[in-house]
């Protein structure tokens, strides 16, 4: 019994930490966009003549609310592993101790979940409360906003009232998150102990009609023995012995004929490979000897560029000169 409770704490375990990965990917993020999404379109339709940029507010507002909020919920959910993990120990003990049912654990949970991360045995606490981190958005509210309204009270009043209400807003979505997940921690828990106790239950009862069906079968066995004189049984277990015998070695035999097409493949394989590497060693031969060629191509080339260089002046001086060899003849 005591392994199957340390089993079962430590598949709630696993399956509590799954589930807040899950809650910091998902639904936190899936909170807070939607009310950010809220708040910006109703800043948006409340300021017209501002004509706000709503894909450009809200990126904003992500980019200053967004990450600190998460950061504070994973710190909560953290803090708060240790209560969970006392509540669900203490559950799990009295439950396979039969000191608990079900419908106790589905009463008693909640309360005694809460109780724990009262009880603050880390020295740390971390609340819900989003003042300090709606400070940034106040100021950028104010700065880019309201600055550009403050004539207007009544539109400076509804901008702050719209911010405050966005606060609370999402101060009440995370709450009741963090409500939903203390309640799929105690399904969690519910659904361990039915699965795994259940489970051992079957298996001890498993285990005792085996006991029973091997002892039938040694009094069936006996009795059948006893219509046997000693050298039938002898000769009984010797036919036996050499029928077990026989299919040994045709075991045998397969695993051997199974070896030598191994071999054989293995074999084909090693010659493969030392084909191909004897066929990448000519292709770099014949590699190298091209990039020696193009060398000896490039040298030659700028040699005969050289040559053609000093040829031009030459050629120029006897264009020169047969030209003028024809002036002189016209002119005569």
């Amino acid at each position: 019994m005591i392994g199957t409770i340390e089993r079962i704490k430590n598949n709630v375990l696993l399956k509590c930490s799954t589930l807040n990965d899950e809650i910091i990917a998902h639904t936190l993020k899936e909170v807070i966009e939607t009310r950010i999404y809220r708040f910006v379109e109703e800043m948006v339709s409340l300021v017209l003549n501002m004509t706000l940029e709503e894909a450009q507010l809200r990126n904003k507002v992500n980019q200053i609310i967004s990450n600190l909020i998460t950061k504070k919920i994973k710190r909560k959910l953290f803090i708060d592993s240790l209560a969970l993990q006392i509540t669900n120990d203490s559950f799990i003990e009295d439950y396979a101790n039969d000191k608990i049912t079900l419908d106790n654990i589905k009463k008693k949970y909640l309360k005694e979940l809460k109780n724990n991360k009262n009880s603050n045995q880390l020295n740390m606490t971390e609340d819900l409360n989003l003042t300090e981190i709606f400070e940034g958005l106040e100021k950028y509210i104010n700065d880019t906003i309201i600055n550009n309204v403050r004539e207007n009270t009544v539109l400076t009043n509804s901008i702050n009232t719209l911010v405050t209400d966005f606060k609370k807003s999402l101060e009440s979505d995370l709450s009741k998150m963090i409500d939903d997940v203390d309640k799929e921690y105690m399904n969690i828990l519910i659904n361990e102990l039915q699965e795994v106790i259940q489970k051992d239950e079957a298996e001890e009862g498993d285990e005792i009609m085996v006991e029973e069906l091997k002892e039938t079968n040694v009094i069936e066995a006996n009795s059948k023995f006893e219509k046997y004189d000693d050298m039938t049984l002898f000769n009984k277990m010797i036919l036996c012995l050499n029928t077990e015998e026989e299919k040994l070695s045709r075991k045998e035999a397969k695993l051997e004929e199974r070896k030598k097409e191994v071999e054989e493949r293995l074999s084909a394989t090693n010659k493969n490979i030392e084909a191909n590497i004897e066929r990448e060693n000519e292709l770099s031969q014949r590699k190298l000897e091209l990039s020696n060629r193009e060398i000896e191509l490039n040298s030659k080339l700028s040699e005969a560029e050289v040559i053609f260089l000093n040829m031009k002046p030459l050629i120029k001086g006897l264009s020169n000169i047969t030209s003028l060899n024809n002036g002189g003849s016209e002119n005569e």
